[in-house]
């Protein structure tokens, strides 16, 4: 999606509410700046083509993270560091390789899920289906086997998310009445009952012995039993690979993902009772010598003496999974972070507050540099004037490309000062304004803590079909206009915030924990 980010400010003359002042000529400026002399493209390129996939705790996240703080540092941010919290031991792919090569040749595409070991070499084999048979069936038959654990891949993911519409003034009073009443209700039955979570889980646990659900076999037997190397199919069609992974340990049996078409072919055949020759080779490292994860953290400093300590906040998650180099999850969301600090210190502001950028590791694996952040900075008694300085905190994750506008988390306070600052970029279409909210991302860790953290609506064409952790996610999936939009959209708005008089209105704590 291209957007006219070319258009001359001085033509563009917006409605804004007058009960939430905006600076004109400051917005002319970030515009200037951010359209006509952008730097945002060195830092997405460098995290996407240099760099290339980002996971947490492996060296090339480690570069990624020392290159962005000596490049914040370069554009005069202030204060800028690494944070570390302990994660885990990182992991990379050195080789693999995946092939078919009878009852024909066919090669393979795949990838190891994330933190699998290694194959003991070379494993060549016929493959063993494992798909509705029974342990009983299969008990010394899979030592040192390849094994397709799953039947014929018939669902995939074809639908992307639907964009948010703007809500009518009506409507957000109405949502917000709702949502406050939810609240008082929630509030009432955790007074009275159980709490979240505190519910007991009856029967089994999900690992069983050697088979469960009627005689299938399990991940269990399939270790006992030591088999060479798992192969799964994949949900996304006409090539596209989605692979995640975790650490399950040294003992785990190693598992590569093959694009469903490939997959299928080989179940296919082994159904028909065809035998399947298979070459499968699996090569990965674990690092263990630093096992931290890391956030960027720097910031502008606020200049008045009453409210200078308070904070402003943007934030991006800098780390990807492995199979691709994560261009719009989320290297577009932390170059534009960065471009927007950089855009504001190339005009000069001095804000009235702190602004302040987050560029976030873990986030693939459950959110936990935002988490460490949060707990180390905002969480507990001895925080509670820390929490009273926080204004308010800004997330650039899920989607691609432009900024199109922000879900208010329920927020009905926010929605005039946004609509206000959203107003001047309404020809660049970054008015949309939503009361909805949006889970799964930095933003939660936030909220949790009663603070205003809000998610940027992007553009999900093609996100979660062919994007959204596959090893579609290259750097072709960005256009640069849509990145020079986003960063003079946030940077704008971390500047408005910043200047008002009042921190940002906090919402009731009715919303999702992370």
């Amino acid at each position: 999606m291209k957007l006219p980010v070319t258009t001359f400010v001085a033509l563009f003359v917006p409605f804004v509410p007058a009960q939430e002042p905006v600076d004109l000529d400051m917005v002319a400026k970030i515009r200037e700046e951010g359209l006509q002399r952008s730097r945002v493209v060195e830092a997405y390129n460098h995290f996407v083509n240099v760099i290339g996939p980002r996971l947490t705790a492996s060296p090339a996240f480690n570069e990624a993270a020392r290159w962005a703080r000596d490049k914040l540092s370069e554009w005069g941010v202030e204060n800028v560091h690494l944070e570390a919290f302990e994660f885990g031991r990182g992991w990379t792919v050195e080789r693999f390789s995946a092939e078919m090569t009878a009852p024909r040749y066919l090669p393979l595409i795949g990838y190891p899920r994330g933190w699998s070991p290694s194959t003991k070499g070379r494993i060549t084999g016929t493959g063993v289906l494992t798909a509705g048979r029974t342990a009983e069936e299969l008990t010394g038959k899979l030592n040192g086997a390849i094994v397709l654990t799953r039947p014929v891949q018939t669902s995939f993911i074809r639908v992307d998310r639907a964009p948010p519409t703007h809500d009518s003034a009506d409507v957000v009073a109405a949502q917000a009445a709702a949502r406050t009443s939810q609240g008082e209700r929630r509030g009432q039955r955790r007074r009275g009952g159980q709490r979240r979570g505190q519910r007991g889980r009856g029967g089994q646990g999900r690992r069983g012995g050697r088979g469960t659900g009627g005689g299938a076999v399990s991940n269990a037997m399939l270790q006992e039993e030591g088999a060479g190397v798992i192969l799964e199919p994949s949900r996304g069609e006409h090539g596209t690979l989605f692979v995640t992974g975790r650490d399950g340990g040294d003992d785990v049996v190693p598992r590569v993902v093959l694009i469903a078409e490939h997959y299928n072919t080989l179940a296919r055949l082994l159904e028909q009772g065809v035998a399947v020759e298979l070459n499968v080779e699996v090569q990965t490292r674990y690092h263990e010598e630093d096992t931290n994860g890391y956030n960027i953290i720097g910031e502008i400093p606020g200049v008045d003496p009453e409210i200078g300590d308070e904070v402003v906040m943007v934030g991006a998650h800098l780390d990807s999974w492995h199979s691709s180099p994560g261009a719009t999850d989320n290297a577009d969301g932390s170059a534009v972070a960065m471009e927007a600090m950089r855009i504001l210190k190339a005009v000069g502001v001095r804000p009235r507050r702190t602004i302040r950028i987050g560029l976030w590791s873990g986030e693939e694996q459950g959110l936990h540099g935002s988490r460490h952040y949060v707990e180390d900075h905002l969480t507990g008694e001895d925080k509670q004037e820390a929490r009273d300085k926080f204004s308010v905190y800004f997330n650039l994750d899920p989607g691609a490309g432009p900024i199109n506008g922000w879900f208010l988390e329920g927020n009905a306070a926010m929605y005039p000062i946004m609509q206000a600052y959203s107003a001047p970029f309404a020809d660049l279409g970054a008015d949309t304004l939503t009361m909805r909210g949006i889970g799964s991302t930095d933003h939660l860790n936030f909220i949790a803590q009663g603070l205003p953290g809000f998610q940027a609506i992007h553009d999900y064409v093609d996100y979660d079909v062919r994007t959204h952790h596959t090893n579609m996610d290259t750097y072709d999936r960005i256009e640069e206009d849509d990145l020079k939009q986003a960063a003079v959209v946030i940077a704008s708005i971390l500047y408005h915030a910043a200047m008002r008089d009042e921190k940002m209105p906090r919402a009731p704590r009715v919303g999702r924990a992370p």
